[in-house]
């Protein structure tokens, strides 16, 4: 099922996903030594534009695609972004269209093969797909014990439902696409958040949409019960904790 469809699940995620992309997008310009804006720049599995937006630090035109109508409902908007409604696999648009494909923490929800052909075809001889994670790695700032809280109770509670996460990003799988595998960063992203906050945050996780889809439980009690499992962590409601999330980018260049 595409978890983040439902309209709950769609709202949740615009007011609770934590806004790190322009930092990201730093990270890719000075590693792809982009001294100016690039004329074009598509953003798959877009959601509600975070990372699109970001992308109009270093493109002129920016598109965001996403299979889910809802999220795109609650994109946000900009008269130089242009949004459409499609499957990661089967874009819209020509080949040879874009500068720059990103893709934001959604690679591992993709046929990846279809997709990696898909990106191909889209792109300019030697442009650049990006792939990039902004993962929830439990580091609280001065609090050891929540790094051992999140797997130990949280992800035991609300396991994550499958996904792509074994595909190898060699040349091997890659040279047939046209594509290559150049280099890889891994950093951290500091976000700092009120125990309501990441009572959102984690409610936007696939891990509590699949179980509220499944009537397992609701969305109240979720929030009901990580008000209380959080309690430990935060003195009051006022607190500000300093999570850590782990950030990783994959560079990959269409070879011909």
């Amino acid at each position: 099922m595409n978890y983040f469809n439902p309209k709950t699940a769609a709202e949740r995620y615009a007011n609770g996903r934590p806004d790190f992309h322009s930092n990201t997008i730093m990270h890719i310009k000075d590693y792809l030594h982009l001294d100016k804006k690039l004329n074009s720049a598509l953003d798959i599995a877009c959601g509600t534009g975070l990372s699109t937006k970001a992308l109009l630090e270093i493109a002129t035109n920016v598109y965001g695609t996403d299979l889910s109508p809802e999220m795109l409902k609650l994109a946000l908007q900009s008269d130089k972004i242009t949004y459409a409604i499609a499957p990661a696999e089967q874009q819209p648009f020509a080949d040879n269209s874009f500068d720059l494909i990103t893709v934001s923490s959604g690679i591992h929800w993709f046929d990846i093969d279809k997709f990696l052909i898909e990106a191909s075809r889209l792109l300019k001889s030697k442009s650049w797909l990006v792939l990039y994670e902004n993962h929830f790695i439990s580091e609280m700032i001065g609090n050891d014990n929540f790094t051992h809280w999140f797997p130990d109770i949280y992800l035991k509670k609300f396991p994550s439902p499958p996904r792509n996460d074994a595909y190898a990003w060699t040349n091997e799988n890659l040279i047939s696409k046209h594509l290559s595998f150049i280099g890889e960063e891994n950093f951290k992203n500091a976000v700092r958040l009120t125990k309501k906050q990441l009572v959102l945050y984690f409610t936007t996780q696939s891990n509590i949409i699949a179980a509220v889809e499944s009537k397992e439980t609701t969305y109240e009690q979720v929030e009901d019960w990580l008000n209380e499992e959080l309690v430990p962590f935060f003195d009051n409601d006022d607190t500000i904790q300093t999570i850590h999330y782990g950030n990783w980018i994959k560079y990959i260049q269409r070879t011909n």
